[in-house]
């Protein structure tokens, strides 16, 4: 029996060059989309990867697409050059750190106050259950004792 022809990788690294080129494209197209649509904000490389259609940001992280990796870090430099310090930032928020502390103080006290409420409540049935099984034999019960 013979053994089948093995043919050589040159389809498979003709392959990966495509895919390559594919990837970069994309990925510079969603970049030509993003000057349209974001000119004025940050623009995240998550965002960049997963509007190309890619599942991962390994092709972002490759040296073939380094320039795609440079163009973002441009922009985003660029974005926040032209933003004044304390001015909103691309979102509009000011963030107020005593605001926020006195309020996830109040949210951990509310958490806390809930959980509370919630074993009292599993509590109260757990008695509920038990007491209701406790009065159906209790009436049981006192049904056999007035048939005997």
């Amino acid at each position: 029996m013979r053994a089948k022809p093995r043919g050589s990788f040159i389809g498979l690294s003709k392959n990966r060059e495509d895919l390559k080129a594919r990837n970069t494209e994309a990925m510079m197209g969603v970049i030509a989309e993003l000057r349209v649509e974001k000119h004025a904000s940050k623009w995240l490389f998550k965002e960049v990867w997963s509007r190309a259609g890619l599942k991962s940001q390994i092709a972002l992280d490759s040296p073939w697409n380094a320039h795609v990796r440079a163009e973002i870090e441009a922009h985003n430099a660029r974005v926040r050059s032209l933003t004044p310090e304390g001015a909103p930032g691309p979102r509009g928020l000011i963030y107020d750190m005593d605001l926020l502390k006195s309020l996830k103080e109040e949210l951990r006290i509310c958490k806390a106050q809930r959980d509370q409420a919630l074993s009292q409540i599993a509590q109260f049935a757990a008695d509920t259950d038990y007491f209701k099984k406790k009065c159906d034999d209790l009436t049981r019960t006192v049904d056999r004792l007035r048939g005997a």
